[in-house]
């Protein structure tokens, strides 16, 4: 009878761990799949197609949350202004600038490591610096001089100010926070901070003859006036056409103005501060905003889909060609705002995979399923989804 018993309770151990480990390798699978092909070169699925899921003359429309208004067959549903649902409380004070009213500065290097200037504030860490206006000049000598700290969002540069006369167009100031935020200049991008440094001085300064390029490189004298200013002119543009009364969001950069006591012989500068990053919570209630990242080199058509309310019918929700690391973003039209259970994902003309959007799944930003991985997004109740945190692969002894 014991040896019996001890071999049910065998039994159950291997069922027991059997159970987790299948669970847990299911999910290891889809943080590590790649994408792949059958014979006819179709993308082949993750195998869990939702065969209750209905296409018909209206799943090829695009809606979004903007253009839904009734809950109605023909009327999406959604919320009317596409707006974040969750209970996301994170505002920036864009006029809190981190620093004492005064400070004073030593100039490094000119030019900087990755920016006009090399400064240190106050003595502390090396920081880089752009020339906020363009006139008068700043040297590698000038050291030690103190400079009034203001946000580029504070109305003191503005008419009626105390510093109303250092700027031509210091209404230009949301723009060039446009450019700090949507401007990569890392390694391996095409811009440099010089093409930023030449768009500043365009918005701030308006049109203007480039001959100050020495410092626009790391080695002067490297600036091709054809090639650069054409670079430069593209980052103007794109603020222009983008930047009109933009403020930066938590976890973005808000640029921070420097500006001397004698401002008509010193040059006022520019830094950049970090904003708080939102805070985060689990995945409460149902997901309603998600951003997603296609990871993989080649380019394919994207569809993604939901369900219509709690219908059969599938809902377009974004359509479009991507690329490696380009993002999805997309907020739920449900009349409520929310995705539903699912968010249905095909590639070409082929379902690929699914997420699950309910909160049944404790979703959030590196959750991947094959290719396409999740890069931020907000819940109903939760807020800003925290990172995922993949399951522990336990071991039942009981």
């Amino acid at each position: 009878m014991k040896h019996i018993t001890k071999l049910v309770l065998l039994v159950v151990l291997v069922v027991f761990a059997s159970c987790q480990n299948e669970s847990t390798q299911e999910i290891e699978n889809q943080q590590q799949a790649t994408l792949r092909f059958d014979e006819k070169g179709m993308v082949v699925s993750d195998g869990k197609e939702d065969k209750e899921l209905t296409f018909n003359e209206r799943s090829e429309d695009l809606v979004t949350p903007a253009l839904t208004n009734a809950k109605t067959w023909g009327h999406y549903g959604g919320n009317n202004n596409g707006g974040n649902n969750g209970n996301t409380d994170c505002t920036p004070d864009l006029l809190d600038t981190g620093f004492n009213t005064t400070v004073n500065i030593e100039v490094v290097n000119k030019p900087g490591t990755n920016g006009y200037f090399d400064v240190s504030i106050d003595g502390a860490d090396v920081v880089q610096a752009y020339c906020s206006d363009r006139l008068p000049s700043l040297g590698a000598d000038d050291d030690f001089i103190d400079f009034t700290v203001i946000s580029s969002y504070d109305s003191a540069i503005l008419a009626g100010g105390a510093f109303e006369d250092v700027y031509t167009n210091p209404q230009n100031f949301d723009k060039v926070n446009w450019i700090l935020n949507n401007v990569d200049i890392s390694a391996g991008s095409q811009y440099t901070y010089g093409h930023v440094q030449y768009a500043i001085w365009k918005l701030i300064e308006g049109p203007f003859d480039n001959d100050f390029t020495d410092f626009l490189t790391p080695t002067p004298g490297d600036w091709n006036d054809a090639v650069d200013n054409a670079l430069g002119d593209e980052i103007y543009d794109d603020a222009v056409a983008n930047g009109e009364g933009y403020t930066p969001e938590c976890g973005g950069k808000v640029g921070l103005l420097l500006i001397p006591a004698d401002y008509d012989n010193v040059q006022a500068i520019m830094i950049t501060k970090d904003l708080p990053q939102p805070e985060c919570n689990d995945c409460i209630g149902d997901v309603n905003q998600i951003t997603f990242k296609w990871d993989w080199h080649n380019d394919y058509r994207v569809r993604l889909y939901q369900r219509y309310e709690n219908t059969c019918y599938a809902v377009k929700i974004f359509d479009s060609v991507v690329g490696l690391n380009d993002e999805m973003a997309v907020s739920g039209v449900n009349a409520d705002g929310t995705f539903g259970d699912w968010i249905y994902v095909y590639v070409g003309n082929c379902y690929y995979t699914k997420f699950k959007v309910n909160c049944h799944l404790n979703i959030g930003p590196g959750y991947k399923s094959g290719v396409v991985e999740v890069v931020s997004g907000t819940s109903t109740v939760g807020g800003e989804l925290c990172e995922y945190e993949a399951p522990y692969n336990w071991c039942w002894w009981w």
